[in-house]
């Protein structure tokens, strides 16, 4: 299913016939339209006519608009990961897009596992409970609940309502992603930072599973010019530390240290939204499902995942997201 406006339902009921576009569409050159025909066509809904046959899908993309040189860390490793997805002898969605949302997580090695074994060795590691981080936190923020197997120990700001704060008036989000022996130092300067900004909140990686993943630290902002100021000043303030990196998000700077994206918004009477990473990944394990059922013999199905999720919104070059566009994109069904 797809939300339509009410040109392209038209369209939809006109060309239930074969015919070309009606003269009026041709016309009007609205970008929103133009996505629509896109979407219908790489969807298998519409087809279009190539050299005396109809076609759809991964056949009808014959020149994909991807720009492939000069890509920054993050975004090769996005490139990267969707590469190996397409690699995969599934068609299973769940399982792509649960791989590929775990793409460059680190091994966590004996030594690891002997350092922090315990949840208290964790807050030990960080410093969250004695010296300068600690009192910090203590002064700005309130600790939400937590369980000792809990994935995330989450901050929210002294006087901030923690339902509130955990929904989409919170949208934008930075990612920091040191490799895990540069964390200890590259949380506790993070804290200063977010202390300076006022931030409303953010988490760090709450077991030895989770602060091995790229996407350790994360800080939330209501507005995406605060939350790339924010951005800015980390990578003065740590940009010497050791990059891990967080695929399918848009790089800041520091080598790919410091990245950001936006959650998805909620939609009035459907279930919550997932986060900005899970959006993503769903979306190309759909796309590279389609592509493989449907392969074209001049697209790799990789190429035709990330063409398809740029009309959802995703610069798939930069990984930058164009919010409105991809809140649009969001009340199709998955």
């Amino acid at each position: 299913m797809i939300a339509a406006s009410r040109d392209v339902a038209l369209l939809l009921l006109t060309l239930q016939q074969p015919g070309p576009l009606p003269a009026y569409m041709a016309e009007q050159r609205n970008a929103e339209i133009d996505r629509a025909i896109e979407q219908l066509v790489l969807d298998g809904i519409l087809e279009i006519e190539i050299d005396g046959q109809f076609v759809s899908g991964a056949a009808a993309l014959q020149q994909p608009a991807l720009e492939i040189s000069q890509l920054g860390r993050i975004a090769e490793l996005s490139r990267a990961a969707t590469i190996y997805a397409a690699t995969f002898d599934t068609r299973d969605k769940l399982d792509i897009e649960a791989r590929l949302y775990r793409y460059n997580y680190a091994p966590i090695t004996p030594a690891w596992s002997a350092r922090i074994p315990t949840y208290a060795a964790l807050r030990e590691f960080l410093a969250l409970d004695s010296g300068p981080t600690a009192t910090l936190l203590n002064r700005h923020w309130d600790a939400l609940p937590h369980d000792d197997s809990d994935a995330w120990i989450q901050w929210i700001a002294r006087g901030e309502d923690s339902v509130r704060s955990r929904t989409r008036d919170v949208n934008y989000k930075l990612y920091i992603s040191p490799v895990l022996a540069d964390l200890p130092a590259v949380f506790a300067a993070v804290v200063e930072v977010l202390a300076e900004a006022d931030a409303p909140a953010f988490k760090v990686g709450g077991t030895a599973r989770d602060v091995a993943r790229p996407d350790k630290i994360v800080a939330y902002f209501r507005s995406r010019e605060r939350a790339l100021e924010c951005g800015e000043l980390f990578c003065a303030r740590i940009g010497s530390a050791r990059v891990q990196g967080v695929p399918f998000s848009a790089e800041i700077g520091a080598d790919g240290l410091v990245s950001w994206g936006v959650d998805p918004a909620d939609i009035p009477g459907r279930e919550a939204q997932s986060s900005w990473r899970r959006w993503v990944c769903r979306r190309i394990a759909q796309y590279l499902t389609a592509a493989t059922a449907s392969p074209s013999p001049d697209l790799p199905a990789w190429r035709f995942a990330l063409e398809r999720l740029r009309l959802d919104g995703v610069d798939t070059t930069t990984w930058q997201p164009d919010v409105s566009i991809m809140n649009a994109a969001a009340w199709a069904a998955t």
